[in-house]
């Protein structure tokens, strides 16, 4: 017998309308000439996949925690800028292929195998090879 915590927390397929506003708004700001082709949510969170494989997992008020693009260059116009400065001045055409929001940093996965943690402030607080 399934428990009403297990079904609760099982994830949930459903359409991109049924998105938060604000996730919605981000995908067509930022893929706009991507559409999206599977949404899922769960208690807390939400999770899309995109037609040319990106996906994006957004928190319950509709905000990006992590964009993936699954070895495929990122734009970078929603990543703030203090975090793109310090990024491209250490490492210049090199492609965002991965970014995550963590408490306090971002980590970032590059083109050129290196993960980099980013402070809010755009110190680079973390650089390894992935």
């Amino acid at each position: 017998m399934l428990s009403a915590a297990s079904i609760f927390a099982a994830d949930m397929a459903i359409q991109a309308n049924q998105l938060p506003k604000k996730a919605q708004d981000f995908v067509k700001a930022n893929f706009a000439n991507d559409q999206i082709v599977y949404a899922e949510q769960d208690r807390q969170s939400y999770k899309v996949e995109l037609a040319s494989g990106v996906e994006i997992d957004f928190d319950k008020a509709g905000d990006w925690t992590d964009v993936s693009g699954n070895n495929k260059p990122l734009p970078t116009n929603f990543i703030p800028a203090a975090i793109m400065k310090t990024v491209e001045g250490k490492y210049p055409q090199v492609p965002v292929l991965e970014i995550s929001k963590e408490y306090l940093s971002y980590k970032l996965k590059l083109g050129n195998n290196r993960e980099v943690y980013v402070d809010n402030n755009g110190k680079i607080v973390g650089d390894k090879l992935d």
